[in-house]
């Protein structure tokens, strides 16, 4: 749904089980009309709701899970309802899963009949991915009401969140999840069935633990994903807008970088220098300088590693990449004397798209995992020709203040300090920076967007989106010209900000690539045909290399000998010629050449 679709239309959920008890068609507080009983139409989506301050306890979770937007519902307000002659509040819930016509999205047991392996496998990885934190909140119940969970694409996202205390003295526990989704999850994927229910099973009769199930889950995820073609394109670009004349942005690949980039193009860098701070451009070129260098290491790492490294090891690696720059930063800060607002500062926002080799019996493939990491307000988008996902969320005061539960996200961003940011590169210490890094799987055709907030200001990204979306994957457009165009644009609404964005095309359609990828030669994947060969390929051929060089090495160093004793003794190169041409002068030799003979050939 677009900002504007979402501000003529604002569905919400009455997160209260009495709200069940109003019948459709209503109208409550004169404002919300009742789709179904805990659907409700926003008719004055221009005018504020009210808001409760201090937040009740039930209204709490969604504060402190502010983070997990992309998976759940966040407070919009409160409406007031009063029944037998008592007054309750009914929290109002805002980015809810419906679509654009306010019907709500598949439940995931209506989905799950027809959906891929992959797809499946999944959906049950972000169940498990959120358990940890719900469970900190107390609202573990959300994950097993069925109902509850819903499907947009490849994103798993809930109505609300259940509180635990609810549940009387019934625990919510893993291994009654694994009982549900027995019961409820019977028609898995013939090729996936047998290692759910051997999961389930585990689960429902507590032998395994939280990592136990996400490992398995991982597992069956990434070699599905290994199934899959991948063809992918980056793109990027920068403006300095209308109001200035430098340019504090700094973004990674650049198109001479690219052409040297040993990943392929797997690397994306958005660093935007924070402003009113002396050194900002330069703290954005440093950032993307290491954050390269570190980031290659992890590719390397990743290819040599012969298991499977978890999605939450890679998560803390890029972290304490992410820290190792700040800190860099910093020191040069310091060595330099700069103190408040003359400190060197960068936001920045890094997309990684990492592979790992999954060894089958027939063959070696490899898996790929895009890694979301983000300091500041530069930010992430995934876009389909359906929808568009903001991956991100801005580390300032604004969110700063819904998360510890002072304020509800609308009335938060009106604050006149609401985008002043809460960190960024270089002004603090590793110790207290606290990078947010996400794993998100490629199994769709789309274009991830990396952009500072030149671009995202105003909305601009949800308001324009849909205009690249279907040129950049159903056309032939190249992604440097829908660069160019989206600059232009930022440029003309923006453009009191410096302006840069990186696409990334991603395709995985059977039409756009061939499946077997293992020893598919992609332009942009240079390194993928050589690294998964087999070892002993790569072994022998290493071999053949060597000796054709030392061959070489041998016939060069002949001929110049050759030559050296020639130029010093003329006599032996002529005696040395007539034991090996003795009937032949140098003449007739000359004139048996094939180049004389086609000369001296009758024209007819």
């Amino acid at each position: 749904m677009t900002t504007a679709q979402a501000l003529m239309s604002r569905y919400l959920w009455a997160a209260e089980p009495q709200a069940t008890w109003i019948p459709p068609d209503r109208l409550v507080e004169d404002r919300y009309h009742v789709i179904t009983p805990q659907l409700w139409l926003d008719t004055k989506p221009q005018e504020p709701p009210d808001i409760l301050s201090p937040l009740p306890r039930q209204a709490l979770a969604y504060a402190h899970l502010y983070q997990y937007k992309l998976h759940l519902p966040h407070l919009h307000g409160f409406c007031s309802l009063k029944r037998s002659g008592e007054t309750i509040e009914i929290p109002l819930l805002d980015n809810i899963p419906v679509d654009s016509d306010g019907k709500l999205l598949p439940s995931l047991v209506e989905a799950w009949s027809t959906a891929t392996p992959l797809n499946q496998a999944y959906w049950l990885w972000q169940i498990v991915d959120l358990w940890a934190p719900l469970a900190g909140t107390g609202v573990l119940s959300s994950l097993v009401a069925m109902d509850n969970l819903r499907v947009d694409g490849w994103c798993l996202r809930l109505c609300e969140l259940l509180p635990d205390w609810n549940t009387g003295k019934t625990k919510v526990t893993l291994a009654k999840l694994g009982a549900l989704w027995l019961e409820n999850l019977p028609t898995a994927a013939p090729a996936v069935a047998e290692k759910f229910r051997a999961i389930f099973s585990k689960m429902e009769a507590e032998k395994a633990s939280l990592r136990d199930v996400a490992g398995a889950l991982n597992k069956i995820i990434l070699e599905q994903t290994a199934q899959l073609p991948l063809a992918w394109r980056i793109a990027g670009g920068t403006d300095a807008g209308a109001a200035h004349q430098h340019n504090e942005d700094s973004y990674y690949p650049t198109p001479l970088e690219l052409a040297h980039d040993p990943t392929g193009g797997k690397i994306a860098i958005i660093c935007d220098g924070v402003a009113g701070h002396d050194g900002g451009e330069v703290a954005s070129q440093m950032a993307v300088k290491l954050l390269t260098i570190q980031t290659q290491e992890l590719f390397a790492d990743l290819m040599n590693s012969q298991q499977i490294v978890s999605p939450e090891q890679i998560c803390n690696t890029i972290a304490a990449i992410v820290r190792v720059v700040n800190n860099t930063i910093t020191a040069e800060n310091h060595s330099q004397e700069r103190e408040d607002l003359r400190r060197m500062g960068t936001t920045m926002v890094m997309a990684l798209q990492v592979n790992q080799r999954m060894r089958n019996i027939k063959r070696v493939s490899i898996s790929h995992e895009i890694y979301i990491a983000h300091v500041g307000d530069s930010r992430a988008y995934w876009i389909t020709p359906q929808r568009c996902q903001l991956l991100t969320i801005d580390d300032d005061i604004a969110t700063r203040e819904v998360k510890q539960g002072r304020d509800v996200p609308w009335h938060s961003a009106r604050r006149a300090d609401a985008t002043a940011l809460t960190q960024a590169l270089g002004m603090k210490t590793g110790e207290l920076i606290k990078p947010t890094v996400q794993r998100f799987l490629a199994i769709e055709d789309g274009i991830l967007l990396l952009c500072s907030d030149g671009l995202s200001d105003r909305n601009l990204v949800e308001s324009s989106w849909q205009d690249y979306a279907e040129q950049i994957l159903h056309s032939d457009i190249p992604l440097t010209e829908a660069v160019q165009s989206w600059l232009a644009l930022a440029h003309g609404q923006n453009g009191d900000d410096n302006i840069s964005l990186v696409l990334m095309s991603c395709q995985v359609s059977s039409k756009n690539a061939p499946v077997d990828n293992s020893q598919l030669v992609r332009i942009d994947d240079r390194s993928t045909a050589f690294d998964s060969l087999p070892s002993l390929s790569k072994f022998q051929l290493n071999r053949i290399i060597n000796l054709s060089l030392f061959v070489t090495a041998g016939i060069g160093f002949l001929a110049a000998t050759t030559v050296l004793i020639a130029f010093l003794n003329p006599d032996w190169l002529e005696s040395w010629r007539k034991q090996i041409f003795p009937n032949r002068s140098p003449q007739a030799e000359l004139n048996t050449s094939p180049v004389n003979d086609l000369a001296n050939r009758d024209p007819q």
